[in-house]
């Protein structure tokens, strides 16, 4: 592995910022970016423990406290990073966060204007429909048949309840 703390991180070789990628000194004096660090430590028996990727030496850090706090940050290397990288980033954070309130927006006038389409559609749907067609299709205008069955001596006139007078 190459020892290049002029600037970039030697584990990723990417430049170090003032926001994500923070350098910070474990305990043998190498610097590393945060997310590097984050993704080195191991959580041991309530320690967070970092080995060194160069020399191998572990740096330990107590219950409670995380990376961020308990490592220092390489004051040499943070004056090196110019601040308006910092504002660029932070411009970039707004504009993305526009960005997304712009596409939500976007997305509820579609949602609107689809369920006010549908609303339309479905209110046209019903008005096609009347009456008479209706009762055609569900057959409620027609009228029982009198019919004989065969084998008995009974005759159907309708489905209808029969009074007292006529079952006997």
């Amino acid at each position: 592995m190459v020892l290049c703390e002029d600037g970039e991180c030697s584990v990723c070789l990417l430049p170090y910022t003032r926001m994500d990628r923070i350098p910070r000194v474990l305990h043998c004096r190498h610097t590393f970016c945060d997310p590097c660090l984050e993704t080195i430590s191991q959580a041991r028996s309530g320690l967070i423990t970092v080995g060194c990727p160069l020399c191998r030496r572990v740096t330990c850090i107590g219950r409670g406290l995380s990376l961020q706090e308990a490592l220092w940050v390489n004051s040499r290397l943070w004056e090196q990073i110019p601040e308006v990288e910092a504002e660029e980033e932070e411009e970039e954070e707004e504009e993305e966060e526009e960005e997304g309130q712009l596409k939500q927006e976007t997305e509820q006038k579609r949602m609107e204007t689809k369920q006010q389409v549908e609303c339309v559609s479905s209110r046209s749907a019903r008005t096609k429909l009347k009456l008479p067609a209706f009762l055609r299709r569900f057959s409620l205008t027609k009228q029982h048949q009198e019919r004989i069955v065969a084998g008995s001596n009974v005759e159907m006139k309708s489905w209808r309840r029969l009074s007292a007078e006529e079952t006997v």
